[in-house]
């Protein structure tokens, strides 16, 4: 075989591999026009008194993630003291702020246990981070568990609209979540 038949070979295989990165490019940039990110922060050091907390027992925090908003939408948790929401006697899902079809969401999926107290009041508190110029958006919302005691563990997941992909990057910085019981149905911390 001669240089110039390998020559060839070789420009024909490069043509080839050029082409397939260039496909691929082109349909990799229409997949990542809409895009989702997740950011770390720089490093924060801080000081103060930490206070030593308890989990609640009938309510655990299973898992926490990023999807997609479920259909049907679900019920919006209320976002009033004296009007809790009564959390369903099976498996529900709900919204911590507006919820649109098809929008990226955060979520988390909480446990009530079989045998949670009856009538009893939690408050929810969600902070949630977003944007490439971090804007801060705090939700809290109230929660009632059933007049009757669950004979079995019941998951809820609970949702926070986070925007349509299709409007560009979504940047989720951080979230945090804090349940606490409250002494009274109307009366929380």
């Amino acid at each position: 075989m001669s240089t110039t038949d390998r020559t060839r070979r070789l420009t024909r295989r490069t043509v080839w591999i050029a082409t397939a990165v260039a496909m691929a490019a082109v349909i990799g940039g229409w997949t990542v026009a809409a895009s989702f990110s997740v950011q770390n922060g720089n490093t924060e050091t801080g000081g103060g008194a930490y206070h030593g907390t308890s989990a609640l027992t009938y309510w655990t925090e299973s898992s926490v993630g990023v999807g997609s908003q479920p259909s049907p939408l679900p019920t919006a948790l209320s976002t009033t003291v004296a009007t809790p929401t009564v959390l369903a006697a099976a498996a529900a899902n709900y919204a911590v702020n507006a919820p649109t079809a098809t929008d990226v969401v955060h979520f988390w999926k909480f446990t009530e246990s079989a045998g949670a107290p009856v009538s009893t009041e939690l408050e929810l508190q969600f902070t949630v981070s977003t944007g490439a110029v971090p804007v801060i958006t705090q939700v809290t919302a109230y929660v009632e568990t059933q007049a009757t005691s669950p004979g079995a563990a019941i998951v809820f997941v609970l949702y926070y609209d986070l925007g349509s992909p299709s409007a560009g990057t979504i940047t989720l910085n951080s979230v945090t979540e804090i349940s606490q019981g409250c002494t009274a149905v109307g009366t929380c911390p």
